[in-house]
């Protein structure tokens, strides 16, 4: 289902990072992503418990693969010829039925965040979800304390639907989950495109 890499940015308003695509996860990246899971940092704002192994990482990528009710797709940035893989985004909970999904992002590459990527991977996976899916409404749920993605959520038209109370368990406490969500109409909305 979810093996095309798009590159919709479509007449996006916010600023879209002309240089970025969404790139398919082949077995080729499978160890950088391992690397990227395994940075304190991503770890923490994933909710990714200890260092990931091979082996198991290994067998998330061929559930991954396996599993038609998810999809995940490199984060590229293009510069000069060549692109670099830097994030890796993706739905999961996809509900044909329903037209729903689970969205989650995240950039492995530190020298590539706070430079309009995580936008970018953001606006190119809503598009593939409600262009290519044909999805009705993409949740999330993000750290209560993960301000910059917070910040993120709210700026591409995400709607603040509530808080999951103590849900996540991180660095030796428990944290609120805030819950967001876009429907086809609202992102077709802020995109300027009919929704056809």
């Amino acid at each position: 289902m979810c093996n095309q890499p798009t590159n919709f940015g479509g007449g996006f308003p916010l600023p879209v990072a002309k240089n970025a695509i969404l790139l398919p996860f082949d077995e080729r990246y499978r160890d950088l992503v391992r690397k990227w899971i395994n940075q304190p940092d991503v770890r923490a704002g994933t909710g990714t418990r200890g260092p990931v192994s091979d082996y198991e990482h290994a067998n998330w990528y061929e559930k991954l693969m396996q599993d038609p009710t998810r999809c995940a797709f490199l984060i590229g940035h293009h510069a000069d010829d060549s692109t670099s893989p830097v994030g890796l985004t993706g739905l999961s909970r996809i509900n044909l039925h329903s037209r729903s999904a689970e969205f989650w992002i995240y950039m492995g590459e530190e020298a590539f965040r706070r430079r309009g990527l995580a936008s970018a991977g953001t606006i190119l996976m809503l598009g593939f979800g409600f262009n290519t899916l044909a999805l009705h409404r993409i949740y999330l749920q993000v750290m209560e304390n993960n301000l910059p993605a917070l910040s993120l959520y709210a700026k591409l038209g995400f709607r603040r639907e509530g808080l999951a109370r103590e849900h996540a368990f991180s660095a030796g406490r428990y944290l609120n989950m805030v819950q967001f969500s876009i429907l086809d109409r609202e992102f077709h909305e802020l995109s300027g495109l009919n929704g056809s």
